[in-house]
């Protein structure tokens, strides 16, 4: 039977199944009326059928029938199907009684047809409700197994970029969503008593011209946003969460990030939350997000520069100790880059160093955007930098060498509307070693001649380097390779 338009709607899909033709034309205008999308059938095995199409919340079943009893559907469609809400229908005094048939069969209610539209009504909005709280408790359920699921990967340690974007992700895949950003409030390395009285004026309210919010990423139409170009209505609604410390809700969300009760961030989301169940599940989500963004960012401070991003030196060093002991137990190359920016005091010295800085900036992007995931980069001090290129023999490390000065080159930085050309003088070292067996008297060994490989290595690469500049620098230099000696090579694992 064809379903009747309807004029406003509840979201509810109610399935009708009499095999009275004038009763369940009557239903259908009655529910049709009450705004829900109506579907009918007049024999069970049509209800079956409609029901497994179309998913109704809920079913209005006349008990008797012809071919198939009501209660012979309910056990039918309870085989595949516990969501759908039952109210089954009686028009004879001689059927079974109702406590008996709600405690046997899977039914939210049992309706006497001689009680008339009014009591049939109250049966379908209790029963439609029991849906929608069943519903939202599965959905509870679900979104709080997903966040479980969500929550090791956020807590790897990994680029802060990158755990910010797998945030939105997994909010994405939460609830859905057309755009959204996460914003930070900027990690202050002064001391406790600077930053207390930081945190202290946030309590105080402040504007968003007092803090240097930063959007770490976007999506949809926040794809590309900066902070500074957000509409004002967006930003009153982040300030609002971080001056309250609380969820601002409404046409859109401003979630706080907070780790040990102080706001670090946002996560902004341009939709409404319904039920209010989900809003729940993504403030529990928050707060794990605040954590992961709070251990990764600390992580940072001890290992990340500043200025070009990169590794410091010391974290440069302890990952180099690891690559050059996997070279060292298999017999794997390795090389490594020393690179160092020409005539840079001079840069500083008629530009000023905050010119400087901007190309140090500069140079730590492309180096980054240049080499592979595999690679170690980091800024050695002052204007030097090092990569270690594991996998990588003397003749393609020269290749990488060369291809980084080209791109060098061909860069600027730019400050104060001025464009700064520079370039670097790169200085190749590189490892010979050849696969061994473990020696036993070299075992004592291993860390001293970790030691000593790695300090070669590094002098070879920095004489090459010299090397380079004093050949009119902006070129590239080959050092000595630094040979393994097989009687202890093996021992560092």
């Amino acid at each position: 039977m064809a379903r009747l338009k309807q004029q406003t709607s509840t979201g509810h899909k109610v399935l009708i199944v009499d095999d009275d033709l004038t009763l369940l034309q009557t239903l259908e205008q009655l529910l049709v009326r009450e705004g829900h999308q109506v579907f009918a059938a007049r024999s069970g095995s049509e209800a079956i059928t409609l029901c497994e199409q179309h998913q109704p919340h809920l079913m209005l079943l006349d008990y008797f029938m012809p071919g198939m009893t009501g209660e012979e559907v309910v056990r039918t469609v309870r085989r595949t199907n516990n969501e759908v809400q039952i109210v089954l229908q009686t028009g004879y005094a001689s059927e079974r009684p109702a406590r008996t048939m709600l405690r046997d069969l899977e039914i939210q209610g049992y309706h006497d047809k001689s009680e008339g539209p009014e009591k049939l009504l109250v049966w379908v909005d209790v029963a439609l409700k029991t849906f929608r709280h069943a519903r939202a408790l599965k959905a509870s359920r679900d979104g709080l197994n997903y966040i479980l699921r969500a929550t090791p990967e956020l807590h790897r340690l990994q680029p802060l970029e990158d755990l910010m974007r797998g945030i939105l992700t997994q909010i994405y895949g939460l609830l859905g969503l057309a755009g959204a950003f996460v914003a930070t409030i900027p990690l202050l390395k002064e001391s406790s008593d600077e930053k207390n009285a930081f945190v202290g004026a946030v309590e105080d309210n402040l504007n968003d011209d007092d803090l240097n919010f930063a959007v770490q990423v976007g999506i949809g139409r926040y794809a590309e946003v900066r902070w500074e170009t957000l509409e004002p209505s967006v930003r009153e609604v982040v300030m609002a969460a971080v001056n309250s410390g609380q969820t601002q809700r409404g046409p859109v969300l401003a979630i706080p990030l907070k780790s040990s009760d102080e706001t670090i961030g946002i996560i902004f989301i341009e939709q409404a939350l319904e039920p209010s169940s989900d809003l729940g599940l993504l403030e529990i989500f928050a707060n794990q997000a605040a954590i992961a963004i709070e251990n990764v960012r600390l992580y940072e401070l001890a290992t990340v520069d500043d200025l070009t991003r990169l590794a410091t030196r010391r974290h440069w060093l302890n990952r180099f100790d690891d690559v050059l002991r996997q070279a060292l137990r298999y017999g794997h190359p390795l090389s490594v880059l020393m690179i160092d920016i020409d005539h840079f005091k001079a840069i500083n010295d008629r530009y000023g160093h905050l010119a400087g800085n901007v190309v140090l900036t500069t140079l730590g992007g492309v180096l980054h955007q240049r080499v592979r995931g595999a690679d170690i980069v980091g800024r050695f001090g002052g204007e030097e930098f090092a990569i270690a290129l594991p996998q990588t023999e003397g003749q393609g490390a020269v290749i990488v060498a060369e291809a980084l000065r080209q791109a060098v080159s061909q860069s600027h930085a730019t400050y104060d509307g001025i464009g700064l050309k520079y370039h670097v003088s790169i200085g190749v070292s590189s490892l010979v070693a050849r696969d061994v067996t473990m020696l036993q008297d070299a075992k004592t060994q291993g860390k001293a001649y970790l030691e000593t490989v790695r300090n070669k290595l590094l002098e070879s690469a920095d004489k090459a380097l010299y090397q380079a500049k004093s050949q009119g620098r902006n070129a590239v230099a080959i050092g000595e390779d630094v040979q393994v000696n097989d009687s202890v090579e093996s021992s560092l694992v």
